[in-house]
């Protein structure tokens, strides 16, 4: 009987794809948590975009010594530059708050009285990722130094 050796056997075959699987299974995986991770970065990274952009036009003089006590639900027709992408908006269904309002707990330096010349900006970016309801939130200061009623401590 004459027994032929030109291909692999079962046994072989088996093992061989154990093997790779092994191998490939772990790489797969770490591949695709890396780019889930880098896509969440993305986003994080876009939504500090969007909110310091909304912070930059906030800040304005034009803008901000109207303005007191107030908070702006983004988007609205009555304030049309302060804007989220539309891609942004459309993809994780995102809303923002713009807050202005006298900036808490801070005094006028050696006199303990109320400062009213510092103005606290908060942005609140609301999105939706998978399913799950994310928020970035940014914080800014806006000091009104032409105000004639300035006040200022004399020590210092």
């Amino acid at each position: 009987m004459i027994r032929r050796t030109d291909g692999f056997s079962l046994i072989e075959v088996l093992m061989a794809v154990f093997i790779i699987g092994v191998g490939v299974v772990p790489v797969m995986m770490l591949f695709l948590t890396g780019t889930k991770t880098v896509e969440k970065g993305g986003v994080i990274l876009e939504a500090s975009i969007i909110s310091q952009n909304i912070l930059d036009l906030a800040r304005s003089d034009s803008f901000i010594w109207k303005r007191e006590q107030q908070t702006i639900n983004i988007p609205d027709p009555k304030f049309p530059e302060f804007k989220i992408p539309e891609f942004f908006k459309k993809k994780y269904q995102a809303s923002a708050t713009l807050t202005v309002e006298e900036a808490p707990e801070h005094t006028i330096l050696g006199t303990g009285a109320k400062e009213t010349n510092l103005l606290q900006l908060t942005v609140i970016l609301h999105w939706l990722e998978s399913g799950i309801p994310k928020e970035y939130r940014m914080l800014a200061y806006r000091a009104n130094t032409n105000s004639v009623n300035l006040k200022t401590s004399a020590k210092f």
